[in-house]
């Protein structure tokens, strides 16, 4: 029997959405691209539309260190062509700890660009800890 009101693809595509259902277990960074993908799917997006993508991209972002972005949402959002002081004083943080970890690595990253160290790492992450104390003294 034919169903008596027929579903526009639209209303198809909203019913099965699995976006919804998706995003609660997800990780932000592993929203962010679906968002991204969601949000270049509109054909013609209204204001309205981008002002709200842009308003939940912020609001899933803004506590992450990716602050360039967020700020230039945060410009989009309120009309502003400068962000304030604080994403600049957030940005120097994150690049200060960037720094700080790759000078706490530095050791490690060069040891495992050499062949010669990576030719003796074995499956065996404890024989490759002893190794990498005893040869190498990380």
């Amino acid at each position: 029997m034919a169903d008596a009101k027929a579903k526009t693809p639209e209303e198809v595509v909203k019913e099965n959405d699995l976006l919804p259902k998706l995003v609660t277990h997800l990780d932000r960074h592993l929203i962010f691209p679906l968002l991204q993908f969601v949000g270049e799917q509109e054909e013609e997006p209204t204001p309205e539309i981008t002002r709200a993508n842009a308003k939940v991209k912020y609001e899933l972002l803004k506590k992450t260190n990716m602050t360039d972005y967020v700020a230039q949402l945060y410009c989009q959002l309120e009309g502003l062509d400068e962000p304030p002081a604080e994403f600049a004083t957030k940005r120097e943080e994150v690049l200060e700890q960037l720094e700080k970890y790759n000078q706490e690595s530095e050791k490690i990253t060069d040891l495992l660009s050499r062949e010669d160290v990576v030719t003796g790492l074995r499956s065996d992450k404890v024989a490759n800890l002893e190794f990498l104390k005893k040869e190498h003294g990380v």
